[in-house]
């Protein structure tokens, strides 16, 4: 049985307020693209799928927990990055990850041992994104992946994504930059008051 993850008439009430409301999706297999302007419910679509916020009504399922990578690094800022993808993989049962080898492809040989909070922001992006090279799961989950990037970083985050692509993971992109990217999905949505809108699912392969 292939891995899935869907939300099936998910809805959230976050203060009292619907943020999203009877959202249906499923992560088939290849990239998918969720586009919305700021507030949107793009970020609560993506948590909800993760299991980080409650649903109020509809289900949630998921044969395996997804790795989610939202707006913060998410990385605790005492530790070094070398510590935080060691923790992390080692929580997901990976312990025999490449940690060093995954920072150094994100440039960050030279501060890999430095706490988190003496790092920029660029470079706890760098950090945090290394871990699609540490915790291989079926399901990723992209919150606004681009910020905070330089130009080559977007390279490198545009190759680590079409490696995920290349070993079978699904990769689900919330973003409202790079529409470079819709081309390459095999599903697009887009997501306005928290009404989830599915464009097309044409590019099955």
């Amino acid at each position: 049985m292939f891995p899935s993850a869907s939300l099936h008439d998910a809805t959230v009430v976050l203060d009292d307020r619907a943020v999203l409301r009877d959202v249906t999706i499923e992560l088939g297999p290849g990239l998918a693209v969720l586009r919305g302007l700021n507030g949107a419910g793009k970020t609560t679509l993506l948590r909800a799928i993760a299991g980080l916020v409650p649903l109020s009504r509809g289900r949630r399922a998921v044969t395996s927990a997804p790795l989610y990578l939202g707006h913060r690094s998410m990385l605790l800022r005492g530790l070094t990055p070398r510590e935080n993808l060691t923790f992390l993989a080692a929580f997901r049962g990976r312990a025999d990850a490449d940690v060093v080898g995954a920072l150094r492809g994100w440039g960050l040989a030279e501060v890999m041992d430095r706490p988190v909070e003496r790092l920029s922001a660029g470079q706890r992006r760098r950090a945090s994104l290394a871990r699609l090279g540490t915790e291989l799961e079926p399901f990723v989950l992209l919150d606004e992946p681009f910020a905070d990037l330089d130009v080559d970083a977007v390279m490198l985050l545009r190759a680590a994504i079409n490696t995920a692509l290349a070993r079978g993971q699904r990769v689900l992109v919330a973003t409202h930059l790079h529409h470079e990217l819709d081309q390459d999905a095999n599903a697009l949505h887009a997501i306005q008051g928290g009404v989830l809108e599915t464009i097309t699912t044409a590019r099955f392969s």
